[in-house]
């Protein structure tokens, strides 16, 4: 078990936690938001360090590492433990992946807070993830089966998704299902900080650099 294995909550503690925690609040609340946020962040534009999506992202001070608290410092690692998954995940077992969607009270899957997860990934790095969210730009399909499922601030359809009137550019047969494309990678170098470890993305061209969006 690794150090960050040692000190990340559970599952539960930790949704109970984004659950319940006052301002500056969580940008998601569940954990299968949080699957879809680390996701867009493996996936999508990197940032520059990963504390500068973990932070906000949870809530957190910029300097957690240095002067947060034994559960700010829990929360960190259970979030790195979580990219950490789905970068290896992705990288070394793309045939495993599968994103981490919610159920509904009859049973059946919902993806909506998995790919609102996502969208707020996205707003998190709006400038960078801005060409492909370009209607015109022929890849911007690659992202509707995500943006279908998403609302903005007001609860309307998400800006980037197709409005009425206009002809979406990939098939309804691409929306998100329990397993993912074949082809995938995602991931890894090690960089270590003064707390934990967090592995950071790293994009592997070739054949299966169709996986990533940017």
């Amino acid at each position: 078990m690794s150090a960050i294995d040692d000190m990340a909550l559970s599952d539960e503690a930790l949704e109970a936690w984004m659950a319940i925690k006052p301002a500056p609040r969580p940008l998601v609340r569940t954990m299968s938001a949080l699957d879809g946020f680390v996701t867009a962040a493996v996936t999508g534009p990197r940032f520059p360090d990963p504390q500068y999506w973990m932070c906000p992202l949870m809530g957190l001070p910029r300097d957690v590492l240095a002067k947060g608290s034994a559960t700010d410092h829990a929360v960190f690692a259970s979030v790195a433990r979580i990219h950490n998954r789905i970068n290896e995940t992705l990288f070394d077992r793309p045939q495993d992946y599968a994103p981490r969607f919610a159920t509904k009270p009859s049973g059946g899957i919902d993806p909506r807070p998995w790919c609102q997860g996502f969208y707020a990934a996205i707003n998190l790095n709006i400038k960078k993830w801005k060409r492909l969210l370009d209607l015109d730009n022929p890849n911007h399909g690659l992202l509707l089966p995500i943006l279908i499922y998403c609302v903005d601030k007001r609860g309307g359809p998400s800006s980037a998704s197709p409005g009425q009137g206009q002809r979406p550019r990939a098939s309804s047969s691409m929306r998100p299902t329990k397993t993912s494309p074949s082809s995938s990678p995602p991931c890894a170098n090690s960089t270590t900080s003064p707390v934990m470890t967090i592995r950071s993305d790293r994009r592997r061209r070739g054949p299966t650099a169709s996986y990533y969006l940017l």
